[in-house]
């Protein structure tokens, strides 16, 4: 019996139906992008999320008894376009623009991110000569391949064969060196000094399990410049321009802030948003999706269907052959997903005190900044070995931010919350169990932040791990795989997330494609929701025309 079959059967037994004209599939925030602007074209939405609160990894979590914040840290990536397109500070949206924007420890001192180019320079030329030049020409470099690479962060995006046909002759060495060389080969040969080697290699390589040895690992300092490329600069400001992450600023109320005004962005176009509220199947009947049925056996009725979950996991368990194929089917549910992220909250009963920081920086000017800890390419590179060999990290990648010196509601009184996103932590071990594994990684990863933070031990009063399996049950993340997929370019560009349907069609008509799983990629952009609305806008455009 067909799911289309079983559909209409459960309406003759007086199932609950409902009417839409779009439904999205995941109330994280690509879903619903794709909600706010199908519902700004007049769609009327429904938006149905799995678990009791929306957002995903970016909605606000309570970790502890009134200890709150997201399990990312940071809006970095997130298109600017959005924020003003979707008007989202009429909903409430603000944010704090830190400066510095990063704290990055090193054995002599920290590097600071400050927006001033100059400041930062200083401190490059000191780590080698001329390193600021060199460090600027690079990402330069990688600026201009953007602009002759063809191809659209907001479009489907062609495979890397036919990008190069395209590309000028005095780009093609670079092409190569970023498309197929490793990030240690390029900035080997790029740089001299292992302090901005290690900058560019905490931008390019954090979540992604390969180390910056392997092939195609340079391919994450082309993020940026794609943006760039795709839409050019809002004004002198914008976060675009600056490499180093967290320039977009800190949302006050924690990343959750930006779920709420795209929830009220949404409501505010008459969509219905529903939490707790899993889907189970997707209908279909003669090639056509029709709708969706709900693990309490509701039905939901559209034809159109966005789908912002994991894309391997709907292929497998939300649809059957004979809605999109039993060789693309069984293709995509099988495209690896190897995750290896770690959560670490912290209750602080005051600020802990940061150790190397340059004479004349304020402790208290610090303390609201986001912080890396990856002292050089080869602490990354042992991070990632460890993590492939089913080891969790003898030392730690870990990206972190005190969210409550911006955001003081998301804590207690004269408390702080300290929010650390750590990595690798495997997430199938080669001995042993995350169960009793969990404290021993947590508490590895509390000595590792002593080092930058002296007084963090004192500082406690709570704590809360969650290991990577945990993550996969709490936030649906396959495997805690928070790019939904491998960024690496074998899993970019027209291969994300299949050749088949890397437009965000799939051969079922009227079921749509949005999520990290597909082009650009994961990472809190935003564009994968804004480009799978952009296809069903096409689409009914294009029926209208013909009809």
């Amino acid at each position: 019996m067909t799911h289309a079959r079983m559909g209409m059967m459960s309406n003759t037994l007086n199932t609950p139906t409902h009417r839409f004209d779009a439904i999205v599939i995941g109330g994280g925030h690509n879903g619903l992008i794709s909600a706010a602007y199908l519902g700004r074209a007049g769609f009327k939405v429904a938006v149905l999320e799995a678990r009791d609160s929306l957002g995903g990894p970016c909605g606000t979590y309570e970790f502890m008894p009134g200890y709150r914040t997201a399990f990312t840290n940071s809006p970095g990536s997130f298109e600017p376009r959005f924020i003003q397109e979707l008007d989202l500070p009429k909903f409430g949206l603000q944010f704090v623009r830190t400066d510095p924007t990063v704290v990055h420890p090193f054995p002599s001192r920290c590097f600071l991110g400050w927006r001033d180019r100059d400041k930062i320079a200083e401190q490059l030329n000191a780590y080698a000569a001329g390193e600021a030049d060199r460090y600027f020409g690079l990402l330069s470099s990688l600026e201009e391949l953007g602009r002759h690479l063809g191809t659209s962060l907001f479009q489907a995006s062609p495979d890397p064969v036919a990008i190069a046909r395209n590309l000028p002759k005095d780009q093609e060495s670079l092409f190569h060196r970023v498309f197929f060389g490793s990030l240690r080969h390029l900035l080997d040969e790029e740089l001299e000094s292992e302090e901005a080697k290690a900058l560019l290699g905490m931008v390019s390589l954090n979540a992604t399990l390969a180390p910056p040895s392997a092939p195609g690992t340079a391919i994450g300092l082309m993020l940026r410049p794609l943006s760039l490329a795709s839409s050019p600069a809002l004004d002198a400001d914008d976060p675009r321009r600056a490499a180093l992450r967290g320039s977009t600023g800190l949302p006050v109320g924690g990343m959750g802030a930006i779920i709420d005004a795209l929830a009220a962005c949404c409501r505010s176009q008459g969509a219905v948003i529903k939490t707790s509220t899993p889907v189970t199947r997707i209908l279909h009947r003669n090639g056509q999706s029709v709708g969706v049925v709900t693990d309490n056996g509701d039905e939901y009725q559209a034809p159109v269907i966005v789908s912002a979950m994991n894309v391997s996991r709907l292929f497998a368990d939300l649809l059957d052959d004979d809605a999109v194929g039993t060789d693309l089917r069984r293709t995509v549910s099988a495209v690896p997903m190897r995750g290896s992220a770690f959560k670490l909250a912290l209750a602080l009963d005051g600020l802990p005190r940061y150790a190397g920081l340059p004479s004349g920086v304020d402790q208290q000017q610090i303390a609201g900044v986001q912080f890396r800890i990856a002292p050089s390419l080869a602490y990354i590179e042992r991070a990632v070995a460890d993590g492939l060999s089913g080891v969790s990290a003898r030392e730690p990648i870990m990206w972190g931010l005190i969210p409550s010196v911006s955001s003081p509601d998301l804590a207690p009184q004269g408390h702080h919350i300290l929010s650390v996103n750590v990595w690798h932590a495997p997430y199938e071990l080669r001995e042993g169990a995350w169960e009793t594994e969990r404290d021993v990684f947590g508490n590895r990863c509390i000595e590792i932040l002593s080092s930058l933070m002296p007084d963090l031990h004192e500082r406690i009063v709570g704590h809360r791990f969650i290991d990577p399996v945990e993550m996969e049950d709490e936030l649906g993340l396959v495997q805690s795989n928070i790019t939904h997929g491998d960024m690496l370019p074998g899993a970019l560009f027209g291969a994300r997330p299949h050749r088949s349907i890397h437009n965000y069609r799939t051969p079922l008509k009227g079921l749509y494609l949005s999520g990290a799983g597909t082009w650009p990629g994961g990472y809190v952009t935003g564009i994968p929701g804004f480009n799978a609305s952009n296809a069903v806008l096409e689409d009914r455009a294009r029926m209208r025309a013909s009809a």
